[in-house]
């Protein structure tokens, strides 16, 4: 177990009294009346390596780079747009960079409106020089939510938390995560996000991207280990570098993100949701994507209260 993991429940329980007064509440995007804003900050984790995630959707993602992305953005509104819900999207997306840079190149950009959600999401290995290291990370997050909510002290942001590579576990000789496994590698970006949120002034939650990669894979829906050939029946995660997702994994995120910032269940979507036909799913990939967001999400928002009598 890294030290990350073992001391972070010491460092969520000396920061939650700290931003107790943080509103994380999430109001869902409107059926009708004024979109709700919302803006993707990352890089190729959002905008997708290939066709037919790569430009998916791009005439209706107000691109801030200008360089045509559709990516799981444009998965996202095409699934809000399936649900009837009211959200005008756009994405600040580099390729291969880190929250920094985007801090450092990109902050005139990304604070030039009042946005009323921001996704975050930082570099795979969380620092391309030290695979492993969130403290960066962790710096960088808070830099740009007091950046954003000097514009817009209403603004929700949330941390899109990345997933574990099949190539840095089976693939990379010396790597930070070389032989060990993919939930290994898991639990250090699930710490990591979770103390970069709580480190920052007010962060609203964490999207379980990751955390739902790994379900599927240890629910048997996706294979473990694409190096070794995809398991019948199974679908695989990633792409052919196994490293970014493949269309599964990318149509699993878009639903990850949906469920968390509309408060509706992925599942309440259906098998003939469009957005998964566009990215070449069947039906049963789809619903199943469905279900493993749903359920991911679920367990992120734990068993539910008893009633009061």
């Amino acid at each position: 177990m890294s030290l990350l993991v073992r001391l972070l429940p010491l460092v969520l329980f000396a920061s939650a009294t700290t931003h107790a007064a943080c509103d994380r509440s999430l109001p869902p995007p409107p059926a009708s009346g004024p979109p709700q804003r919302i803006l993707f900050v990352g890089n190729s984790f959002l905008h997708g390596h290939a066709p037919p995630v790569l430009h998916y959707n791009a005439a209706a993602v107000t691109d801030l780079n200008g360089t045509g992305y559709g990516g799981v953005p444009g998965v996202f509104k095409q699934l809000a747009d399936e649900a009837g819900l009211q959200v005008s999207v756009a994405s600040e997306l580099l390729s291969g960079q880190t929250l920094r840079v985007h801090l450092d190149q990109k902050r005139g950009v990304i604070t030039a409106q009042p946005w009323d959600v921001v996704v975050l999401q930082e570099y795979s290995l969380l620092n391309p020089r030290q695979p492993g290291d969130p403290r960066a990370f962790v710096t960088a997050v808070g830099e740009l939510e007091a950046a954003v909510h000097a514009v817009n002290p209403a603004a929700r942001v949330l941390l899109l938390q990345t997933w574990a590579r099949a190539d840095q576990v089976y693939r990379t000789p010396g790597g930070r995560w070389a032989g060990q496994t993919l939930e290994a590698m898991q639990a250090d970006l699930r710490a990591a996000y979770a103390l970069a949120a709580q480190r920052a002034g007010c962060v609203a939650g964490v999207l379980p991207v990751g955390d739902a990669a790994l379900r599927a894979v240890q629910a048997g829906v996706a294979d473990r280990n694409p190096f070794d050939g995809i398991e019948p029946g199974q679908v695989n995660l990633w792409g052919p570098d196994s490293y970014h997702f493949g269309p599964w994994g990318s149509y699993l995120e878009a639903l990850v993100i949906f469920g968390r910032l509309t408060g509706r269940d992925p599942i309440s979507l259906g098998e003939s949701s469009r957005a998964g036909r566009d990215l070449g799913l069947t039906p049963a990939q789809v619903a199943a994507a469905q279900r493993i967001a749903a359920q991911t999400l679920k367990a992120e928002a734990g068993p539910a209260s008893p009633s009061t009598p």
